[in-house]
């Protein structure tokens, strides 16, 4: 998918989607890619979102 995963300390918070999908909003971040992270949604499903789409929680 991506290159480069980045060392992080927000792996494994939780956060919010700014914009929902397919009507979820919650989820864990799971990786981070500099601008742009990998969302677990509640689902299970994994998205891959801007940084700043996404609102998260320390």
């Amino acid at each position: 998918m991506y290159e480069y995963e980045e060392e992080s300390e927000i792996i494994g918070l939780s956060c919010t989607l700014l914009t929902p999908y397919k009507g979820y909003t919650e989820g864990t971040i799971v990786g981070d890619y500099g601008n742009k992270v990998i969302v677990r949604l509640t689902s299970g499903k994994e998205i891959v979102e801007y940084r700043d789409e996404v609102i998260i929680y320390d």
